[in-house]
Formats: structure tokens, sequence, C-alpha cells
């Protein structure tokens, strides 16, 4: 079924359209130096190429600029080859179902239509991007001595791109060296790295200013706590000792009767229970020790083998000390009473050792419980894994699993240090250099594929046929041109399946 959302952006971007072609048809737009493609809106101007012209009188810092980021150019389009290659291998091997990933709207980096991209912190994040990404070829232009006709954005409703419009006839001319041509083709991209890196650089250091809390993210209605805790409380201290993270949990957890203080909103209460904390079953996977045992969903994983399980980080421990086929005492509790089962284990997928067949999360006599400092430790440990091919998979992929602090998340982050009393300003500072970084640094990269038009595949094509004129002379161009569609044709071929491949169950005859 068709959702009311997609019908209403559908019915928008109708409007918009016959509303941009009345207005084409009576030469209004070209009158404003408008030009329409369909919905499509280049809006020309000539304001800022003075400012241009003034930047650009530096020629030696920038020609050294450039020539020191063409091999990170030459980098990401090979990391973002690899990547398509092996999409590819994927798509064809083990095809992925339908999901928000596969969806073709989330395949477009347009804030408010991609479902990932919040859309105040997309635009701000894509308008930055667009900026500095256009300025530099327009610059580099100028310190090649190539004419900037003018400047300006593309729309379809919202922006969609930007572009630096030089003269085509000259910047292909014999007068310019195809270096020159390099450099300015690799201009944006180098641009667009350096401000990503700048602005992760002031993220990640940011995120050293917030401290994490332990929340409570619901509570069971057989809770005696029911009604007394309300969700998104903060547990600020257990017995007197003050608690933030899992470590921290697992050392207070050792009393039968628990003093926990609680605080919402600036209201701090103490509520005393008793310590029935363990990790609580929500799933079982038929055919697996656990289920074939008779456990249940909502029971509570109190001791294995004698071992008490306070967490769900105590429970992994006694696991990992078990074997495939051993058999152990699991205590479990359920409607006010405890409950002893003897289990078979069976091998882990993964490890060496036992298997239950179970998904379990944290929870404290009745309350659902959640670490910000799992969030906060997988974003500090993200600046250490980009020295390898798999942080740059991360980073690239990172918003699938972290769209910034929203109003859900940022209230399980407390400030600290200077940004203490500055309400949530911090959170808008890194929510604003979070998207300008990633949005940066994914056009960079998708603007490295040696696919033309794309600035990768201009860099490709000029200095494949710059290696290969000294063997090859007036040939080396038609060879480079052929090579350069067939590689995108491959490129643009790849992403097209990789939209359509996964949708096919979708399509009904």
């Amino acid at each position: 079924m068709v959702s009311h959302t997609l019908l209403l952006g559908v019915g928008i971007f109708i409007v918009y359209w016959v509303v941009v072609a009345i207005l084409n048809s009576k030469k209004i737009l070209e009158k404003h130096g408008i030009t329409a493609y369909g919905p499509i809106l280049m809006i020309k101007t000539e304001k800022g190429l003075e400012l241009i012209d003034k930047i650009g009188k530096k020629k030696r810092f920038w020609r050294l600029f450039a020539n020191a980021g063409i091999p990170a150019v030459f980098a990401g389009m090979i990391f973002m080859f690899v990547l398509i290659i092996l999409m590819d291998i994927v798509l064809f091997t083990n095809p992925p179902p339908p999901s928000e990933i596969t969806n073709p709207k989330n395949i477009l980096l347009i804030p408010g239509v991609n479902d990932w991209i919040p859309f105040e912190w997309g635009v701000i994040g894509l308008l930055v991007t667009l900026v500095v990404h256009e300025f530099s070829h327009a610059i580099l232009c100028r310190v090649e001595g190539v004419k900037v006709k003018a400047m300006g954005i593309i729309l379809a409703l919202v922006p969609i791109g930007g572009f630096a419009e030089p003269d085509e006839g000259q910047l292909m001319s014999q007068s310019v060296k195809r270096i020159q041509r390099i450099r300015i083709f690799s201009a944006g991209v180098i641009s667009n790295f350096i401000v990503a890196i700048f602005a992760f650089s002031l993220f990640f250091y940011l995120i050293n200013f917030l401290s994490p809390t332990v929340s409570v993210i619901g509570v069971y209605e057989d809770s005696p706590l029911y009604g007394l805790v309300e969700k998104d409380s903060i547990i600020t201290k257990i017995n007197g000792v003050e608690v933030k993270t899992p470590e921290d949990m697992d050392k207070v957890l050792k009393s039968e009767i628990l003093t926990i203080e609680i605080e919402k909103n600036g209201v701090v209460k103490e509520i005393k229970v008793e310590n029935l904390a363990g990790p609580r079953i929500v799933y079982l996977l038929d055919g697996y020790p656990a289920k074939n045992a008779g456990l249940k969903e909502g029971m509570i994983i109190y001791s294995i083998n004698g071992e008490r399980t306070y967490s769900i980080n105590s429970f992994f421990n006694a696991m990992k000390k078990t074997k495939p086929e051993q058999v152990v005492e699991v205590v479990l509790y359920s409607d006010g009473k405890f409950i002893t089962k003897e289990v078979k284990l069976t091998k882990h997928p993964n490890y060496d050792s036992g298997f239950l067949g179970v998904s379990v999360e944290e929870q404290i006599s009745g309350m659902r419980i959640a670490y910000s400092s799992l969030l906060l430790d997988w974003l500090k440990s993200i600046p250490d894994m980009l020295s390898s091919p798999k942080g740059l998979f991360i980073l690239v992929s990172m918003p699938l699993n972290f769209r910034g602090f929203g109003e859900e998340t940022s209230f399980y982050f407390l400030p600290q240090g200077f940004w203490e009393d500055k309400g949530e300003t911090i959170f808008y500072l890194l929510n604003t250099l979070y998207w300008i970084g990633w949005i940066n640094f994914y056009v960079g990269l998708f603007n490295c594929l040696p696919a033309i038009p794309l600035d990768g595949g201009r860099v490709f094509h000029e200095t494949m046929t710059m290696l290969l004129s000294r063997k090859y002379g007036d040939r080396a161009e038609k060879i480079s041109m052929n090579t350069g569609k067939v590689l995108a044709i491959l490129v643009f071929a790849s992403i097209i399946l990789s939209i359509v491949i996964p949708n096919l169950q979708l399509i009904r005859i």
C-alpha cells in the first residue's frame, strides 16, 4: 500500500512542476536568469565572480593545494570502485530484501526525501557542501587562467546540486594543459575532504564533553515499579554509588536490596526495591536449547551454573565459560517465583562456547535499561579506525547507525565542563558539524567515481590520456574515452541495479 506521506510528497512535487512549467512558458524564469529542464531549475548568477578572482590571485598556494590533494582523489576513486564491485557481488550472489536502505528515495542525498538525513541539518550540510565544491572549481579555473561565466545552484523543489560554469571551449582547448585540467576537476573533491576533516575533527573533540547516563526506557506492567518510575528517567546512583556505564552497574548490582536514585526534569527521588536485576528474554530462536527446554519470553535469567547474572555483561561472561553440549543449570525468575531448568547447550555460531539461543535486554526489577555510553564509546572509537578501509566504510554508512543528536537521543547525554550550563547548544553544534562533515565526505567520495560526468571520471580520463599519449600518441584520447564509457556504464548500472534487484519482489503483475 502506498503511504499517505509518499502521496503527499508526489502531490507537492507535481504542483511545483506545474508552477515551474507555467512560469517557464511565460518566459518569467528566463528574465531572472533561471533555466528550466522539466522540474529541474538552474539558477545562474555572476555575483561572486569578483570574489573568486580575488581569492584566486594566490596561484602558487592553490596549485600546491590541488597537487597535494590529487592523491586523495585517486585513493577515493579506488575505494569507491572497489565498493561498487563488492556491492555487485553481493547483489548477484545474495540479494538483500527490500528495506529502507534499498528504498529508491534513500539513494538520493536530498534532505526531506532521504529517511536517514534530518531535514534541517541536511539542508545546512548540503548547502555548505555545494558552496565549497563549486567555489573550489571556480577558484582553480581562475588560477589556471580559465574564464568562469557564471555560478549557481540546481533545484528540484530543494537544492540538489551546485555548479560553476567555466568556459568549456577554453577549458578543453590546447592552451590549457592536462595537469591544469586535473587540478581544476579535482578541486571540488579535495575541498570537500578538507571540510569533512575539519568538521569531523571538531565533532569528535566535542563529544568528549558529553557524559553518558543510565536511562529508564520503559517499565514492564508486571513490575512493582510500574506507575512509580516514568519512562526517560535517569538512574544517577545505586546504593549511593554514581552509575553511568554497564561496568558501573556490574559493581553495584550485588546487594539483595537496591536503593536507586532516579532523576527526571530536575526532580530526584529515591526508591528501594528487591534486586531482581538480570537479562530479560525478549526472543527465543526456534530449534535452539532455550526454547527446547521450555524457557519463555519475559523470563529473567537470574543465574547460570550458580553464577549470578546481574546484567547482560555478566550473562555473556557466564556463557563464555560454557562449552557446546554442556548441560547447565539456568535459574529463572518469572511471575514472582524462581524456576530452575537443565539446558543442554549447542555451539555458539561465532565462538567456541555454548549457546542458549535467546535475545535479551537489560532490566532492573522491571525497569528497562539503556546505556548511552555504548553509543558514546562507539563514536569515540571511529577516529582510530579511519586509517583502514573498514573505518572508511563505517564512516560512509554512519547515518544508518547514527543520525545525530535528536530529541530522543540528546536526553541521554549530559553536557560537561564549559558546556554544562549552555543548555542544548552543544547538541546543535554537534549536529551541524556531523552533517557538514558527513555530507562533504560522502559527496567527495561519490564524485571520485571514475564515471563521466563526475569529477572522478574527468580526472581519470585526463590522467589516462596523459599517461598513454607517450606510447599511443593521438590514439590515447580515444582509448581513454572508450575506457571511461565502459567504467561509467558499469558504475551507473551498478547504482541502478542496487535499487532494482532488492525491490524486484515488490513488483506485482
